[in-house]
């Protein structure tokens, strides 16, 4: 009989990483952009990431 109550299953592991299998995060620093429109933007970079001098508004 097929229903449409099937269960589905997964394997044990198969869901997302964690962070103990990708590694640890690096240390970001989140600065503010503004456009000639007033907008902010938030975008995070790597501490030792370099920093553009400009960031082009999303909207």
């Amino acid at each position: 009989m097929a229903g449409g109550s099937a269960i589905r299953g997964s394997r044990v592991g198969a869901g997302p990483m964690g962070e103990a299998e990708r590694g640890d995060a690096a240390p970001r620093v989140r600065l503010s952009f503004y456009c000639a429109h007033g907008h902010e933007s938030r975008p995070a970079f790597a501490v030792d990431a370099p920093i553009p001098e400009t960031w082009d508004c999303p909207r």
